[in-house]
């Protein structure tokens, strides 16, 4: 008797047997019984981060490979950090507390957040410190996520585990009828180098920070050989490459189509149908996977497929690699359809640019830094150019040199306009996007609007290794061009600088220093200007003051509020966030 035939009969015996890997067994329909081998990890979902609470940065040990326990990164204990899950019109509200021995910041990429919530790395918490991150949800639906943004040491904790889905729900989306629930599977694809298993060793060559550090064998949902069971119905997976510098050219293994409904920034206007995808570093792609025409018992594996990249060495990009393995175990329905019509998006107008800005991405091989935008490396008190809010601008990217380059604006999100002068867009770069994948001697447009947030933000390469060698700068929104309501440069009288803490609560400290002896006014205004308290009304002398704000003697809630400093016919406007 073979093994195969022993299993058979042991459980049509109704014995139960505990077995090494592959665990084998039935799964029924109507037609017949069929053995299925079982290899490999059920897909783990991490879990679900409670808005308001405490997110907490923390070296642990957790179980990646069965039975052996990793060095990871984790958010509250977790691997990859919790979901935040929340809807659009919300408030989001956490409280980052850095238990590491390395400064940190938490980046909330696609998030169109106020700067002081950004994560730049000139805001990184120190160990032991805490910052709380606090803003309105005023992205569209869709699926984004977090992760580390520290000066130089990105790479290095993404790799180590430090980043998460953040996915906004929006109700309206539920008239098209979209697969929901158990139907809506978040997949982040990360990739890992089998030498160092069980660990997650980060220790980069000079190759490895010239392609980007690139491993061998792919963790979905931080689970390594995964299987998901699935039933003869319609899914939706939201797609994200969090890995460091591996690009996916997904498919599936049997060559069917599926359909693209989502990009970086949201659905798109429409379901298009395809058979592959390219999928880079920071980039999420949602689709709809069909399985109602496989039978139960059978299964299609989701992979990336081989493609020409350079570099070459033990980890190159561009290999053939399995992701997840789907079994069809269940003949549930989802209720969910490929909806025939999608809400319109509004595309920008080329007649309309106020502004082309050109960006020239090269390679110095004998330089300290390889990666440069315009010949220049990031600097992290420098401000490259800035932008004013609401003037559309064409960004014109000129990729000079032979590697790929994903790259990624913070703050709002853009529309990809040409690839080589060509507007005939792959389907997952039409639409609202935050990163796009530059190829080697490539020229795309993109097309870019901010109308949300002033302050300073960053334009960088999404290979990790490229941004943290430098591939980075720094732009400022700015007020609209003839809009001077809120002054940004201070007068030679007085100076007014941003409060202590920023987020607070209830108490914040604000200074500010008078040069020439004078009526003086200090005021905090609500969003829409009316006035909330008067902390200084009177004459002062010349130097420097420091007046305590505290929110609860003045009965203010959680909220953006403006603090504003007045001297005769001047004044000095700032910002700033109460918490709950």
């Amino acid at each position: 008797m073979n093994r195969r035939e022993m299993i058979l009969k042991t459980l049509q015996a109704g014995t139960v047997v505990a077995l090494a890997k592959p665990l084998v067994m039935f799964a029924n329909d109507k037609r017949n019984a069929v053995l299925i081998e079982r290899t490999g990890n059920a897909l783990r979902f991490p879990p679900v981060f409670t808005n308001g609470g405490t997110m907490t940065l923390a070296s642990t040990g957790i179980n990646v490979w069965p039975g052996q326990t990793t060095n990871v990164l984790s958010i509250n204990g977790s691997f990859p950090g919790p979901s935040v899950v929340i809807e659009r019109g919300a408030t989001f509200t956490a409280n980052f507390v850095n238990n590491f021995s390395e400064e940190a910041t938490i980046h909330w990429h696609g998030i169109n957040a106020p700067e002081l919530m950004d994560g730049h790395p000139k805001d990184a918490v120190l160990p032991g410190g805490n910052y709380t991150y606090t803003f309105p949800i005023i992205n569209r639906g869709g699926t984004y996520f977090y992760h580390s943004h520290a000066h130089m040491l990105t790479a290095e904790h993404v790799y180590k585990g430090f980043a998460g889905f953040f996915i906004i729900n929006d109700p309206a989306e539920i008239s098209l009828g979209l697969p929901r629930g158990n139907y809506d599977i978040p997949l982040c694809i990360q990739d890992r180098r089998s030498i160092n298993i069980p660990q997650f060793t980060y220790n980069p060559t000079m190759m490895d920070g010239m392609h980007g550090f690139l491993g061998d064998i792919p963790l979905i949902n931080g689970t390594p050989d995964a299987f998901l069971e699935v039933s003869k119905t319609l899914y939706r997976f939201r797609l994200l490459n969090g890995s460091n510098a591996r690009i996916y050219k997904i498919a599936l293994s049997d060559g069917r189509p599926f359909h693209i409904i989502a990009t970086d920034g949201g659905l798109k206007d429409e379901a298009v149908q395809a058979t592959s995808l390219f999928l880079a570093p920071g980039e999420r792609t949602d689709i709809l996977l069909d399985f109602s025409s496989y039978s139960v018992g059978e299964s299609i594996t989701l992979k990336s497929l081989p493609f020409t990249a350079p570099g070459g060495g033990t980890y190159r990009q561009g290999i053939e690699m399995n992701l997840l393995r789907f079994d069809i175990t269940g003949t549930q329905s989802s209720g969910g359809i490929v909806p025939a019509a999608m809400p319109p998006i509004n595309y920008f107008n080329i007649n309309e640019i106020k502004t082309t800005r050109n960006f020239t991405l090269t390679t110095n091989m004998g330089g300290t830094n390889m990666h440069l935008i315009n010949g220049l490396t990031f600097e992290l008190s420098r401000i490259d150019w800035e932008t004013p809010q609401n003037s559309l601008e064409e960004w014109k990217i000129v990729n000079a040199s032979n590697m790929l380059h994903p790259m990624h604006s913070h703050s709002e999100q853009f529309q990809v306009y040409s690839r080589n002068g060509s507007t005939n867009l792959a389907p997952e770069d039409k639409g609202w996007k935050d990163t796009v994948l530059i190829n080697p001697f490539e020229t795309v447009r993109l097309l870019v609007k901010f109308t949300e947030y002033r302050g300073i933000f960053l334009f960088h390469c999404h290979n990790l290794e490229h941004e943290d060698d430098g591939m980075m700068l720094n732009f400022k929104i700015t007020k609209p061009i003839g809009i001077t309501e809120i002054s940004t440069e201070s007068p030679e009288d007085y100076k007014l600088y941003q409060n202590y803490p920023n987020p607070f609560n209830p108490e914040t400290k604000i200074k500010f220093e008078i040069k020439k002896e004078g009526n003086v006014k200090l005021k905090i205004f609500n969003m829409p200007g009316k006035e909330q308290a008067t902390l200084v009304d009177m004459k002062m002398n010349s130097g420097i003051y420091e007046i305590t704000f505290n929110a609860g003697e003045h009965n203010i809630s959680s909220g953006t509020y403006f603090y504003k400093l007045i001297t005769g016919e001047k004044s000095l406007t700032k910002r700033m966030i109460l918490t709950k």
